[in-house]
């Protein structure tokens, strides 16, 4: 396999991005405040229970683009030092680990919440 960096690129394609993305946790936080204060005024109705599960699935989408933006950039730049640095291995290995950031977090999440269910006698969750 044969690389070839623009490094001065990757740089400024970096930084064009990062501050680009830094409106994703300005979004994701205000919608979760907003989630927050509709289903406490719809509380304990039917469409205050459907509004609530909406929210609640969107924002965890939310919460899953800020992580996968930031370790896709982090995966990006660790890469590029690593190239810069002649180790081409460990830019692969860089690349590879920024590639599902959001499934790592779903999969610690779950193996928390069963080793807590464990604890207390009640079933897994797959």
């Amino acid at each position: 396999m044969k690389w070839d960096i623009n490094v001065d690129q990757v740089a400024k394609t970096l930084q064009t991005t990062a501050e680009k993305a830094a409106g994703f946790e300005t979004v994701g936080k205000n919608y979760a405040d907003y989630a927050e204060r509709a289903v406490r005024q719809a509380q304990a109705t039917l469409v205050g229970q459907a509004v609530a599960d909406v929210l609640t699935h969107y924002q965890n989408a939310w919460q899953d683009i800020i992580e996968q933006t930031n370790a896709s950039l982090t995966g990006a730049k660790n890469a590029t030092m690593a190239y810069i640095q002649g180790q081409d291995e460990m830019a692969l290995n860089a690349q590879r680990a920024a590639v599902d950031a959001p499934a790592k977090r779903r999969a610690a999440e779950t193996k928390a919440y069963n080793d807590n269910a464990a604890r207390q006698g009640h079933g897994r969750v797959e």
